[in-house]
């Protein structure tokens, strides 16, 4: 009994003097790196992950951050400082794994991870959570304590900047506008106030909900008294079809149309659509196909359907209830 308590003490002593063995999951070892910013399993509900490094000065010359093995595009960073930041590190809906290598002389000498579960309405593979995350935001004293230093958390200047480069905003969130084709008008002058509330205590930076009535302050909202009403639009839930700072898509569309419906309607795109024979018997064609009327344009679902809200109970574009469907038909077909 003595010799394995000896030998223990033995291995104990020889893996505590190592930095490699010093870490556990999620933490550097003793003057490694640390990360701040985002706490381990964090619940976000963003695309794009901020990721906030603590270290020596000169401890690493090159930072490389992957997610779910697939490495991100970082600008170049030295640690001059004691904490680096990392806007736009982009996630997958639901689990993943942000994996951070220190490089000094080409080679490796830090390498810590951080799970992190993004959430989103538009993937059914993010609604079930893995026990002990919990739901994350920055804006609290706490968190913004660690950065006033470098920061100027002024947020009453993101109300309307005279330059929108002064926004208390533009540093940590630049990178949410700055690699998409569409940007919303409030975002492209990064007047962040418009829709966050700057005066909210607890939690900071909110945006109300529901969020229509803010979008119809600069929206004309027409469907209000319309009979039928999409689930998302009858919640007031704009956010979740469209992106409301920028995107790649026009109208600022999460995904493409055919794949935005599908995500919550893919029962659709396993039987025939509308009526077998159509086509074979495959029946109208989903998600993404050329419009037979414009071959710039896509015949997707918002070709027939309206995403809002319509007369009929299906949201049939330009229903009349004073006309039979086969009316609407023969807009295309010609019987």
């Amino acid at each position: 009994m003595k010799y394995f308590l000896l030998i223990s003490a033995v291995c104990a002593a020889l893996f505590s003097s190592s930095p490699g063995w010093a870490a556990s999951p999620g933490k550097a070892a003793v003057d490694g790196l640390v990360i701040t910013q985002p706490p381990e399993r964090s619940i976000v509900q963003s695309g794009l992950l901020i990721v906030a490094l603590k270290g020596p000065p000169g401890l690493v010359d090159e930072i490389q951050i992957s997610v779910n093995s697939t490495k991100q595009v970082l600008a170049p960073k030295k640690f001059k400082q004691e904490i680096v930041c990392y806007d736009g590190i982009r996630l997958s809906y639901g689990l993943n794994t942000v994996k951070i290598s220190g490089f000094k002389n080409n080679k490796i000498i830090e390498e810590i991870t951080r799970q992190v579960f993004y959430q989103d309405d538009l993937s059914t593979g993010s609604i079930s959570i893995p026990a002990g995350f919990k739901p994350y935001r920055f804006h609290i004293d706490e968190n913004e304590k660690q950065c006033s230093s470098c920061h100027g958390l002024d947020f009453r200047k993101a109300e309307d900047p005279q330059n929108p480069l002064q926004s208390p905003c533009y540093r940590c969130h630049k990178k949410m506008l700055s690699e998409y084709s569409f940007t919303h008008g409030p975002s492209a002058v990064w007047s962040c106030l418009m829709c966050h509330d700057g005066k909210a205590k607890k939690p900071k930076l909110t945006v109300a909900a529901p969020v229509a009535p803010i979008c119809g302050g600069c929206h004309e909202i027409s469907w209000d008294k319309m009979k039928y009403q999409h689930a998302p639009t009858a919640a007031g839930a704009c956010t979740t079809c469209h992106n409301p700072h920028a995107e790649n898509r026009q109208y600022f569309l999460r995904e493409e149309t055919g794949d935005l419906c599908a995500s919550c309607h893919e029962e659709i795109l396993h039987k025939p659509h509308v009526i077998e024979g159509f086509s074979g018997n495959a029946g109208h064609p989903l998600k993404r196909s050329p419009n037979p009327f414009d071959r710039t344009k896509d015949f997707n679902c918002a070709s027939c359907h309206n995403p809002h809200a319509s007369k009929s109970p299906v949201f049939v574009e330009a229903f009349d209830e004073t006309k039979s469907i086969k009316k609407f038909c023969t807009t295309c077909h010609k019987f």
